[in-house]
């Protein structure tokens, strides 16, 4: 959100310091980050979304293990996180990131009642 208003006020000719000032009228923004996204601008970079970097490639949440978390839910849905995790050899946010993300699995709360005791039971 604050990158399209830098943006806005870019194209509107405002400076980096007026755009600050109005963003901390709203506590939205740093100053710093208002100054990286005006220079971004001025070099002609009009996307808003953060370029692409190298880094570590996933090693956990490929597609193998992502269709054996599957496969392994279908089989029996009542295996923990920390079960899941011990059989793949990967850490538990894995294999959470895993099952909420790209399964887009939810947890389902079960709500028990108890039995009413009548007086005729006990």
């Amino acid at each position: 959100m604050e990158q399209r208003v830098n943006k806005f006020c870019f194209k509107l000719g405002r400076t980096a310091t007026e755009t600050h000032e109005m963003l901390v009228k709203v506590d939205a923004v740093s100053i710093k980050c208002v100054f990286e996204w005006f220079k971004r601008f001025r070099d002609g970079k009009e996307d808003i979304k953060d370029e692409p970097r190298s880094g570590r490639p996933p090693t956990s949440t490929i597609l193998d293990n992502i269709e054996r978390v599957q496969r392994m839910l279908a089989d029996d849905r009542r295996l923990s996180l920390g079960m899941i995790a011990e059989e793949l050899k990967i850490s538990l946010d894995s294999v959470s990131n895993i099952i909420h993300e790209h399964l887009q699995k939810r947890k389902k709360k079960v709500y028990a009642f108890p039995t009413l005791l009548r007086s005729s039971n006990v």
